[in-house]
């Protein structure tokens, strides 16, 4: 094991930290925003505990995840899938400790909320990879030269904060999704240009929380009927207390009996006019549609109106497959090919890294589907038996090389259609002596 492994499981294996023992900016979703100077990116942090973020990504790399990776050849200009491929075994069994369902939805995690994610491969004494490590993406910053003679030289790696590593460059996986234009070192993430409305779903969240932790609902005023029996301070303290104690929390609802004349009021406004319900129903609209996935199938409120006006959770399950997941898994797979295949295959032009979307759930009814379109152009005789089963990617049985047509159905060559129902007097012909025509012309002509 080489001296950059043993760093990767010590930082895998330290005790918990803070959440702010080390953020430096690419761990927050930070950055310029219009017409304002407040950092709300510094406010949002990481973004891993905000749930109107997290409940879109989680979805996604829940999805994700049920399409298998595969290795495929280039042979007679058609891409095939391969076995047992050295590459795809080491995805699937990274290391010792976590297998590739859980590298590619951490991978996932970094790529979706800050636009770059990595993958430290370790080597053996020959130089072969023989293990994959996903880094966390505020861990680690790719690094040139001031003035500009070299796009990357390394990559830094800050397990712990101070100390720092130096990774070169071919032991390093980066993803990026697409180039950002103030660093092309890096991708571009997403959801930066939301911080401000996530910070706004937060706070409306945290608002929500407070009424009901402080107060349970908003505060009232208590004062005596009568100015003439002004309560005194150590009164006043113990009203306070009382109500504090026995009207808040799971007491809430409790009757209230006080043994003198007191004027009680509600204190403050309604929350039911600030419209926090509207307000972050905008919040889901807008991150999910920077994800690509219709908000309705992560079960924001947002999104449930759409499965009422036609769309039903079957086609907006399968329009985030088309518009979403499946996008990144083409990027990713490229990425893979072209950081990764190199160590393990030498004729790297020829072999590719895909994802193998046949078993998905979402679009195994669109499969039934076009089975059942095939077989009714195999039923009209439009395609022959052994096409129909080209079409639906089986072996064609070349003793199939038929067309299946009902036996009232008689094969018409040009020149030989039937007469109009003008030729017969207005009357259409009898089906009977149409055959028997038909058949005569047929004898004639052999």
């Amino acid at each position: 094991m080489s001296i950059l492994g043993s760093w990767v499981k010590a930082w895998m294996s330290r005790p918990e930290t803070k959440a702010d023992d080390f953020v430096p900016a690419s761990a927050v979703l930070d950055g310029p925003l219009p017409a304002t100077r407040y950092p709300y990116g510094r406010a949002v942090g990481k973004g891993l505990e905000s749930n109107v973020i997290m409940s879109p990504v989680l979805w996604i790399i829940r999805n994700f995840t049920e399409a298998t990776p595969v290795v495929q050849r280039l042979t007679a200009g058609e891409w095939r899938d391969t076995r047992e491929h050295a590459l795809t075994i080491r995805i699937a069994e990274p290391n010792a400790f976590y297998d590739g369902d859980q590298l590619w939805k951490a991978t996932l995690i970094s790529y979706l909320l800050d636009g770059n994610a990595y993958w430290l491969k370790v080597r053996n004494q020959f130089g072969g990879v023989v293990e994959l490590w996903y880094l966390p993406h505020f861990l680690v910053e790719p690094q040139w030269p001031r003035d500009g003679s070299e796009f990357i030289t390394h990559y830094e790696y800050r397990p712990f904060g101070t100390q720092m590593m130096e990774i070169p460059v071919r032991d390093i996986v980066h993803f990026r999704y697409g180039l950002d234009p103030r660093n092309t070192r890096k991708g571009y993430a997403s959801l930066k240009p939301l911080v401000r409305e996530i910070y706004t779903d937060d706070e409306a969240a945290n608002f929500s929380a407070s009424i009901l932790r402080n107060m349970g609902v908003p505060g009232g005023l208590i004062a005596p009927a009568d100015v003439a029996a002004l309560p005194s301070a150590e009164d006043v303290a113990a009203m306070k207390d009382y109500m504090k104690s026995a009207f808040t929390g799971d007491r809430r609802g409790e009757w209230l009996v006080l043994g003198q004349p007191t004027k009680t009021e509600q204190f403050g406004f309604d929350p039911n006019r600030l419209m926090l319900t509207n307000l972050r129903d905008i919040v889901e609209e807008r991150v999910c549609a920077a994800l690509g996935i219709p908000a309705a199938v992560v079960g924001f409120g947002a999104g449930l109106q759409q499965t009422k006006v036609g769309a039903t959770m079957k086609e907006l399950r399968r329009l985030a497959w088309v518009s979403c997941i499946i996008p990144h898994q083409t990027t990713l797979s490229r990425q893979v090919t072209r950081q990764l295949m190199p160590d393990f295959q030498s004729q790297q032009r020829r072999f590719r890294l895909a994802f193998d979307t046949s078993g998905v759930s979402a679009f195994v009814e669109e499969e039934l589907e076009r089975a059942r379109r095939v077989a009714l152009l195999v039923e009209k005789g439009i395609v022959m038996v052994s096409e129909g089963q080209e079409m639906l990617d089986l072996q064609p049985d070349p003793t199939q090389r038929i067309y299946l047509r009902p036996s009232n159905v008689l094969a018409v060559k040009p020149g030989e259609e039937p007469p109009s129902p003008s030729a017969n007097g207005g009357q259409p012909e009898d089906l009977a002596a149409r055959a028997n025509r038909l058949l005569e012309a047929q004898d004639a002509a052999t």
